[in-house]
């Protein structure tokens, strides 16, 4: 399994204008985008202490270009899920002063806390002593604060990046069968978008890798799932997918749907009533798949009340026939 960190300073780097434009989108316009960026690994290695060098944390030490000539350094950390460390503010604070006495270089610093434990997430790091005061304060972004498809609909391409991060801190209670679901939704998204495809190789593995199977054999299934994606020779939508699935498992049942019936006769009543089939049966599997109530309701293109009325009257409709 690829390590987290390693995944972070991967992404960071391959989509490095996605990211400052996601990050710092009121700054953005002053970088100089066509003088490239350099990647300060070994300068940020020589900072960190070797006691450190087993934590696991993601740091990326970024050089670039403003238009009006000027240097700046960007020092990225991200915060990997399970890794508590109570001196991080400290640590950020000490990579500051490190770098600016070895490079006379003043940074641009940013901490991704991307595991759910808030007790963790400092902002600042602030020593006092007999009317002495330090303070140093950073930029954060909390992954846990934001809904997934709020970072989806970003605008941004590095938003489908922390829409994974995010989906991932819900995996705990999910199996298997619903992360193959959840990572394959988020690659036909993907595909739906128009990326360039160097750009979707780097977020397919991201997504691939930062959100774990229990067992080896998903990662076969999620592969031959891409390669299905990739073949289709149109750009078939998440609702469209689910829909076509469900029609082929409900035929190979011997499963009448009202849909073939309506096409059948050619009556309008008929298609309408079979929409409406579908549509249920839809919202029928993915409620019972685990797949969250908003999410639903954006493949089935309903409101989330209707949806919640529909999950509703299946189940008492599930209760009345085992009385």
């Amino acid at each position: 399994m690829v390590d987290k960190d390693t995944l972070w300073k991967g992404i960071i780097e391959d989509l490095i204008e996605d990211f400052l434009l996601f990050f710092f989108p009121e700054q953005v316009e002053q970088i100089d985008f066509k003088r490239g960026f350099t990647f300060l690994d070994k300068e940020l290695e020589q900072l960190s202490p070797q006691s450190e060098s087993k934590l696991r944390h993601a740091d990326k030490l970024i050089q670039a270009f403003l238009k009006n000539g000027e240097e700046k350094w960007f020092l990225i950390h991200v915060e990997v899920q399970g890794y508590r460390d109570s001196d991080f503010a400290f640590r950020m604070f000490q990579y500051a002063y490190r770098i600016r006495d070895r490079y006379n270089q003043s940074i641009v610093a940013l901490a991704i806390f991307t595991d759910a434990n808030r007790l963790y997430h400092f902002p600042e790091y602030r020593e006092e002593f007999w009317g002495t005061e330090t303070l140093y304060r950073y930029r954060t972004f909390i992954v846990l604060d934001h809904e997934p498809l709020a970072l989806r609909h970003s605008g941004n391409l590095f938003g489908l990046v922390m829409e994974v991060a995010r989906r991932e801190l819900d995996m705990d209670k999910k199996d298997d069968e619903q992360k193959l679901y959840v990572k394959t939704e988020m690659v036909r998204h993907l595909f739906r978008q128009g990326i360039p495809k160097h750009k979707i190789r780097h977020l397919l593995d991201f997504i691939k890798y930062y959100i774990d199977f229990e067992e080896t054999a998903f990662f076969n299934k999620f592969d031959d799932d891409i390669q299905m994606i990739t073949k289709s020779r149109r750009a078939m939508g998440i609702r469209e997918a689910i829909i076509e699935e469900l029609k082929r498992k409900a035929q190979e049942q011997g499963l009448e749907l009202g849909l073939k019936e309506g096409l059948k006769e050619g009556r309008e009543e008929g298609r309408e009533e079979g929409r409406e089939e579908n549509t249920r049966m839809v919202i029928s599997r993915a409620h019972k798949k685990g797949i969250p109530v908003e999410d639903i309701a954006e493949l089935v293109d309903l409101p989330a009340e209707k949806v919640k009325a529909i999950i509703e009257e299946l189940m008492n409709g599930e209760k009345d026939g085992n009385e």
